[in-house]
């Protein structure tokens, strides 16, 4: 799907002939030309119209990670990774954006759609500052959405993570092993959003200096400068999300700890309630020379019962009373 939005000076709005406004863009104006998981023949209409037919597409795939190439002196090519809140599932919420700059236009191109993305189109459509913009200080104000959706995919992690921590205090049956799964499966996440987020910061550092192309500015170069630092931040996010993984392990460790401290505890109470009775049978059962008739009695065996059960109970009240159970 192919969407054209030009941005001035007064307010951006949607047009359908993008390649023939192109030409007759003013300098307050900026052409945004988003492509969301294109045909080919929207992609051969997005070559011919900003001239980029000789150069070859750095399609956005699996693995990909943030780049930057200059390609002549008319154009900069940006490779960012954006997460998507749309894909649940952790192997595919990474998507790459490709990013093409010209002197007045930013061409995007990405297979899944980006909340992030739409947001920004949303919020920027009723905003005339944006076309006060040239196109890099214009790509610099895109990715500060797309530094964003890292910001909000470790929040989400946090915060699952305390959900995590309410359930293992609660849970009474021993599910460790699946427990610790989803632990593995987060700590997994946040590593790998970290590294998809962390060479975000040599690209934008290296765009904080605008003479290192021609199409930078300083206005440009001051945006991603305090963009490096939103990537700084976002880092340390992850490292506090890294850091809650471990502490929900620890909440994880010190509940099995307990459970295994009642079950010995419950284990403890039975043999110490059974040991007497085990001691009095052992006594009784021993081959010495009483008396003939010592055991043949009924009321001796019954003696040996009340005393075990005695005990037995005795032992319960104390234990009751210290408040072991």
């Amino acid at each position: 799907m192919l969407t054209a939005r030009i941005f001035g000076s007064e307010r951006g709005g949607a047009v359908d002939d993008w390649a023939d406004s192109l030409s007759g863009l003013g300098g307050d104006q900026v052409l945004w030309v988003d492509l969301l998981d294109p045909t080919d023949d929207e992609e051969q209409e997005a070559k011919k119209g900003f001239g980029l037919d000789d150069i070859e597409p750095d399609r956005a795939r699996e693995g990909a990670t943030a780049t930057l190439e200059q390609l002549g002196d008319s154009f900069i090519r940006v490779t960012a990774v954006a997460v998507s809140d749309d894909e649940h599932d952790p192997d595919r919420e990474i998507v790459p954006i490709e990013c093409v700059i010209g002197p007045n236009w930013v061409l995007t191109s990405h297979r899944d759609s980006v909340a992030v993305i739409d947001d920004f189109r949303d919020l920027a459509e009723g905003g005339g500052g944006l076309g006060l913009l040239d196109a890099p200080s214009f790509l610099a104000t895109l990715f500060e959405w797309v530094v964003t959706s890292y910001t909000r995919a470790f929040a989400e992690i946090e915060a699952t993570l305390e959900e995590f921590d309410v359930e293992v205090l609660k849970t009474v049956k021993g599910e460790t092993e699946k427990q610790i799964a989803v632990l593995v499966k987060t700590r997994s996440r946040v590593g790998r959003l970290r590294r998809a987020l962390a060479p975000h910061r040599e690209v934008f550092a290296t765009l904080a200096h605008s003479e290192l192309d021609a199409l930078s500015t300083d206005e440009s170069a001051e945006k991603f400068e305090k963009l490096t630092e939103q990537v700084d931040a976002a880092l340390a996010t992850a490292r506090d999300a890294k850091d809650a993984v471990v502490s929900s392990f620890d909440v994880l460790i010190l509940r099995t700890e307990h459970r295994t401290n009642e079950i010995m505890k419950i284990l403890t109470l039975v043999s110490i309630l059974l040991l007497p009775g085990a001691l009095i049978a052992g006594v009784m059962g021993m081959n010495i020379n009483f008396t003939p008739s010592a055991f043949v009695q009924s009321g001796v065996f019954w003696i040996g019962t009340s005393a075990i059960a005695g005990i037995a109970i005795i032992t319960l009240g104390f234990a009751r009373r210290r408040h072991w159970i």
